[in-house]
């Protein structure tokens, strides 16, 4: 129960003495089961209550006003164009639990498509479709990650060829203590390799005192980070300061996925992506100002040049010194 809900039975049974939900039955040895819309409401009180409501605002509403208050599920928000027909066939192979067809499909479409725009398309609402179809019972997490590790083995033999290990600029992609979710960050790292930068992904929930030691270990110019709907939005402010505090100024800091979806604020210093179209466009706003920076050094370092020149006696030519 707590593993499928992410909810303690001491948490459960205070919610049935303090708002008479849920209303659990006695199997044959006396303990608590839910009836399967129970679970379906209780996955969803959970959602909420991780973005940030209270028990107390939640728990009391049916289904239909816990979903009006859900955020977009999925990791991304998805691509305005997305190939419906390809989403609907990849799920009908997930919810028939036809592990190696799903995993030929994949590799069919990446092939047609092309990664990037499989991974506009296509994978960025798959991902959607699939947490969306575990929320409503349709499948269990067992299926969910059967879903995960197929996609991010294709996804990797794809990245793979097109990975640039020298390419500017360095990002670094990983998720916080807490973020399980790293399809977000598998799409980042196909995305900015296909542009090429070189992407050093850490995987999930890296410790934020282990991230400055990376970028100094990996000459990283940029973390990103990603926050599925599932994490807590309350914590993402406090975690942002910190980690804004603790990386060298020269490094941005890129974050995005649903969780960044309504941030309250946006923090200094962050830059906030919350589509992967956008995640290009930082990626080329970032080596137009590189370039830009570059281009401004030169002409200090000549003029620099040109002052130490004339201040020199004589004609004595000091690039030749």
């Amino acid at each position: 129960m707590a593993l499928e809900t992410g909810l303690s039975k001491e948490v459960l049974r205070k919610w049935e003495e303090r708002y008479g939900f849920p209303v659990p039955e006695r199997d044959a040895s006396g303990h608590r089961v839910y009836a399967e819309q129970q679970m379906i409401r209780l996955k969803l009180i959970k959602r909420l209550i991780d973005a940030g409501l209270r028990p107390a605002q939640v728990v009391p509403l049916d289904e239909a006003q816990l979903q009006s208050l859900l955020p977009a599920p999925g990791n991304w928000a998805p691509a305005a164009h997305v190939n419906t027909q390809v989403v609907a066939d990849l799920m009908r192979l997930l919810y028939a639990r036809h592990r190696l067809s799903l995993a030929m499909r994949l590799r069919q479409e990446i092939t047609q498509l092309g990664l990037e725009k499989f991974v506009l398309e296509v994978m960025s609402e798959l991902n959607d479709q699939v947490g969306a179809a575990w929320e409503r019972g349709e499948i269990g997490i067992r299926d969910e990650h059967m879903y995960s590790e197929v996609i991010q083995g294709v996804m990797r033999e794809h990245i793979s060829p097109v990975a640039r290990p020298d390419g500017q600029p360095c990002i670094l992609v990983t998720t916080p203590d807490g973020e399980l979710h790293t399809l977000g960050i598998l799409m980042v790292d196909a995305l900015v390799s296909l542009y090429g930068a070189s992407c050093i992904s850490l995987g999930a929930q890296t410790p934020l005192e282990e991230i400055p030691h990376a970028i100094s270990d990996y000459h990283a110019d940029i973390v990103c980070l990603s926050f599925s709907a599932a994490f807590p939005k309350r914590r993402i402010l406090p975690l942002l300061k910190v980690l804004r505090n603790i990386v060298p100024k020269s490094v941005e800091i890129w974050i995005g996925g649903a969780g960044a979806i309504g941030l309250d604020r946006s923090p200094r210093g962050i830059n906030v992506l919350l589509t992967l179209p956008e995640l290009i466009d930082a990626l080329h706003k970032y080596r137009r100002r590189s370039v830009a920076g570059s281009r401004a050094n030169a002409i200090v370092a000549g003029e620099a040049v040109s002052g130490i020149a004339r201040a020199l006696p004589g004609n004595v030519n000091i690039t030749a010194q």
